[in-house]
């Protein structure tokens, strides 16, 4: 794919980005020379660095601009705005620069490209269906937005007839994809500093269902579409009894109302059984089933999706990316099916000034779910600060015991507690306190 496309270097700004750093993967397994800057080195930074990348952290690296050759490319990812430092640098150059959208796009639109789009569950549905991909040894590659533990990274290449991709909504960037079949998990109000508001988002949802060239399944809560998923007995694949034991899922699917196929899913939460449903009818489209359903139970699922840490009777630790009030919600729900005699304490991170915003009164109300609240300062991200909105007036609205910290004071504070069981969420630097914190619990443990 990369010789079809006459590349031969590429600088990655915000190379240490899930998209970004699959993109870069890519680039690396084909031969494509790259380098890169991010703000902040996070694992997926160290690890392209052990690999030979170069990564610059200073913003005021022109000099090292200067040195790129004529031909290489520079993609930048869609939080990059056209003011960041950087990017003029390598426009004054005259070197050519490609969102990361668009550089994806010209690297599956040509392939039998199977993409799941969604405001939440992208990224444990692509990953479940490269995993069945993998275990079936079709020839694809795979773009997943996360860490997949199945496949021990964010990217896996195996061969080039099929590529599977998240198609992000954010700054609408699937709409660069033209896929041959796809899903579409939720369509929940989100990223409205993108869209006008939630129909808005609906609207260029359906545009991208109408580019889709074979097969597209939606979860049968969208209001387009013709297959669909879901509980709803009406639906084309329809998620039947469930049996709930004290580690997983099994349950019934059943298939155009014809055919009946028992499912066992070792990843909790019912939301995740919807995840599932969607892969398997993607999968179905090039594999029987009967080639699909053995292999579910072997999913080890994504690092930051429902991540369970440390397991033991005094303490349960679960990490999670979830940022956003539907998710905070599937996941408590999850947390009291499996859990129920716990008391249930949450870490949680909010993610954008915007999205704050947008949803304080849904935030609130999902995060009093719980019985004991701590939360961090508002991950910026992209954003400058917007005035009245912050941690402190989140807390004010949440109806539990609810503290603000620091990551620092969380460390502190978190281990002298009795937690029972703890969650962390948030799609910011909240990351960077689990191995810490889970070092500092495991000290009160084994005291």
């Amino acid at each position: 794919m990369s010789r079809s496309l006459n590349i031969s270097a590429v600088f990655f700004i915000g190379i240490g980005g899930s998209g970004m750093s699959s993109l870069a993967r890519y680039c690396l397994q084909n031969n494509v020379t790259i380098s890169g800057y991010d703000k902040i080195r996070n694992t997926e930074c160290v690890d392209l660095e052990t690999q030979g990348v170069v990564i610059h952290y200073n913003l005021n690296c022109t000099a090292e601009i200067e040195q790129l050759g004529s031909q290489t490319i520079v993609v930048y990812s869609a939080a990059i705005g056209v003011e960041h430092p950087l990017l003029k640098s390598v426009v004054r150059k005259g070197l050519k620069t490609c969102k990361r959208a668009v550089f994806l796009a010209q690297l599956v639109n040509k392939t039998k490209c199977f993409a799941i789009a969604g405001t939440h569950g992208k990224t444990t549905t692509t990953a479940l269906l490269s995993h069945i991909f993998a275990a079936n040894k079709l020839p694809f590659t795979a773009f997943i937005g996360g860490y997949s533990h199945d496949l021990k990274s964010n990217f896996y290449q195996a061969g080039n007839d099929y590529t599977i991709v998240e198609a992000d909504e954010y700054d609408k960037s699937f709409l660069n994809l033209k896929p041959y079949a796809a899903a579409i998990t939720s369509v929940d109000a989100d990223h409205l500093d993108c869209y006008a508001d939630h129909q808005d988002l609906i609207s260029h949802y359906r545009q991208f269902y109408e580019s889709v060239k074979q097969f597209t399944i939606v979860h049968n809560d969208i209001p387009f579409g013709e297959l669909c998923y879901g509980v709803n007995s009406d639906a084309d694949f329809h998620i039947g009894e469930l049996h709930i034991t004290s580690e997983s899922f099994s349950f019934e699917l059943r298939v155009n109302q014809n055919q009946s196929l028992e499912v066992e899913f070792n990843k909790p939460g019912r939301h995740n059984i919807e995840n599932t449903v969607a892969a398997i009818a993607l999968a179905h489209q090039v594999l029987p089933f009967e080639k699909i359903i053995p292999h579910i139970k072997s999913f080890e699922g994504v690092r930051r999706r429902f991540d369970i840490i440390i397991q033991s009777k005094q303490l349960l630790f679960i990490d999670d990316y979830g940022h956003h009030p539907t998710a905070i919600e599937a996941i408590h729900q999850t947390l009291c099916e499996f859990y129920p005699n716990r008391k249930k304490t949450i870490l949680f991170q909010p993610h954008l000034f915007s999205r704050t915003s947008d949803f304080m009164a849904e935030f609130a109300s999902a995060l009093s779910l719980f019985d004991e609240i701590y939360l961090l300062p508002i991950y910026a991200a992209r954003e400058i600060p917007i005035a009245e909105v912050s941690s402190e007036v989140l807390a004010q609205k949440i109806t539990k015991p609810i503290r603000v910290i620091s990551k620092t004071e969380a460390l502190e504070v978190l281990p002298s507690q009795d937690l029972g069981l703890l969650i962390t969420m948030g799609a910011g630097d909240i990351s960077e306190l689990v191995e810490p914190l889970k070092d500092k619990l495991c000290q009160t443990i084994f005291v």
